[in-house]
């Protein structure tokens, strides 16, 4: 059994944003920067993009009761594999830990829409729920 963690502005499409496992895992997809209360695509550089997919796990993980600290894996998707290090500047102020940071694969890939610069996806363990 799993159960459905959606957004208000959820896409038309045939996938969820986020599905919780009865193993208490959190499958969080691909995270662009859309703002998920209107459905809008917000544009800009790969810092602001990435500032805004981030949130948008963020968002996902609060909704299932987790916080950063419960991803255990993420993915990064760049459209230009030259935008990493600005990535990476961003992505460690989310998981400023080394020690405790999840582990992770970054990915070049081309997106349908070309203003899409960069994507995340995450899975958490969920904490235990007294």
């Amino acid at each position: 059994m799993k159960k459905i963690v959606s957004a208000p502005a959820r896409p038309k499409a045939h996938y969820n944003n986020a599905v919780i496992t009865e193993g208490r895992l959190l499958f969080i997809a691909t995270q662009p920067s859309i703002d998920w209360k209107t459905g809008e695509f917000i544009d800009g550089d790969i810092y602001l993009q990435t500032q805004k997919a981030l949130e948008n796990v963020v968002y996902f993980l609060k909704k299932a009761g987790a916080t950063l600290d419960d991803v255990v894996k993420t993915g990064i998707f760049l459209a230009d594999i030259n935008d990493f290090d600005a990535m990476n500047d961003v992505y460690n102020r989310f998981f400023p830990n080394p020690e405790t940071a999840p582990v992770r694969f970054t990915l070049q890939t081309p997106f349908p829409d070309k203003r899409i610069k960069v994507e995340f996806e995450a899975i958490a363990a969920l904490p235990y729920q007294n």
